[in-house]
C-alpha cells in the first residue's frame, strides 16, 4: 500500500515557510501532495499549530489517499467503501422527517428516518451509487435489480420520491440494518490530522468515536458476520443541522468484485483490517 497526504494552504502562508518549487500554486492556495514519512508533514503541522494559536489556520484541506496493488485488494475480506459523488440539498432539506426523540443528546447519534426519502430527483448525480452530504445514500434501479439478482445479503431497499411525493422509479435508497461491526481502538480517530486533539466530535456515551479516521480501518473479527453491506456500530462525524454523524459503511470481497465486473463508478475503497 502506498500512501500519501494531499494538502492545501492559503497560498500567502505556503510561501512564508514552503520552498517555491513544493506543490502547485493556484490562485490563493498551494496544493500539496506528500508521501507520509516527508518531513514537511511535520514542518506543516507546526506552522497550523502556530496560526491557530493566533486564531487562523494555515491548512484549508487534506486527504489522506492509500493506493493499493490488485494483490492486495484481491486478499481483503473486508473493504471500507467510500461513495464519492455527494450532492445536495439532504433528505431533510427536501421534507424527509427524522424521528429524533431517541437520538443521543450529546452527540445528535440514533434519529430514525420517518416514512420514504424526499430529494431534488434532478440533483442526483446520473451514477449507480451517491450520497447525500446528510449521507443517505441512493442506488440507480439498474444497480438494485443486479444486487438483488446475485443474492447479496445485508440490505433493504426503500423508495425514493420527489419533494412534492411522486415515486422515482429510477432510484431506491440504500438501507442498512443497526452497525454490527466493532471498530477496534488502533484505528486512529480525531478532529483533523494536523489537529486530532480536541476532538469534540466525541461523544460521552460512545456513540461517536471522533470526527474523521485518519488511520486505515481495524475491524474486530469477532463482530462479523456472513453478509454482504455492514455499517458499524459507531459513527463519525458531527451534528450541525441536517449533517449527523454516520457509522462507516464497509462491503465484503465479494460485493467489491461485483461492484468492478458491474463497472460502478465514483467509489472508492480501503482495506480494513480484520483483528
Amino acid at each position: 500500500m502506498r500512501e500519501t497526504i494531499e494538502v492545501r494552504l492559503f497560498a500567502d502562508e505556503a510561501r512564508q515557510f514552503l520552498p517555491p518549487d513544493v506543490g502547485v500554486e493556484r490562485s490563493l492556495a498551494r496544493r500539496v501532495l506528500l508521501k507520509m514519512d516527508d518531513p514537511l508533514i511535520d514542518q506543516i503541522r507546526k506552522f497550523d499549530l502556530e496560526k491557530r494559536k493566533q486564531g487562523s489556520i494555515a491548512v484549508t484541506y487534506w486527504e489522506i489517499h492509500r493506493k493499493y496493488t490488485p494483490e492486495e485488494l484481491k486478499q481483503a475480506e473486508l473493504l471500507r467503501l467510500r461513495v464519492r459523488p455527494f450532492f445536495e440539498p439532504t433528505g431533510e432539506d427536501c421534507g424527509t422527517v427524522y424521528d429524533e426523540t431517541k437520538a443521543c443528546p450529546k452527540c445528535g447519534f440514533g434519529a430514525r428516518q420517518v416514512g420514504p426519502l424526499h430529494l431534488d430527483l434532478k440533483r442526483i448525480p446520473k451514477r449507480d451509487i451517491a450520497q447525500t452530504l446528510g449521507g443517505e445514500i441512493v442506488v440507480s434501479a439498474r444497480l438494485a435489480e443486479k444486487m438483488s439478482g446475485a443474492g447479496f445479503r445485508g440490505y433493504e431497499l426503500g423508495p425514493v420520491v420527489s419533494q412534492s411525493g411522486t415515486p422515482s422509479p429510477d432510484w431506491y435508497q440504500l438501507l442498512l440494518p443497526e452497525g454490527s461491526l466493532e471498530m477496534d481502538s488502533r484505528t486512529r480517530v480525531g478532529h483533523s490530522f494536523f489537529a486530532p486533539e480536541p476532538d469534540s466530535a466525541r461523544c460521552p456515551a460512545g456513540h461517536v468515536v471522533g470526527f474523521t479516521v485518519l488511520s486505515e480501518v481495524y475491524i474486530q473479527r469477532t463482530s462479523l458476520t456472513g453478509v454482504d453491506w455492514f455499517r458499524t456500530r459507531q459513527a463519525l462525524g458531527q451534528r450541525l443541522g441536517p449533517y449527523r454523524p454516520k457509522p462507516m459503511l464497509l462491503i465484503s470481497q465479494r460485493l467489491h468484485q461485483f461492484l468492478v465486473t458491474q463497472k460502478v463508478k465514483r467509489f472508492d475503497v480501503e482495506v480494513a483490517n480484520l483483528v
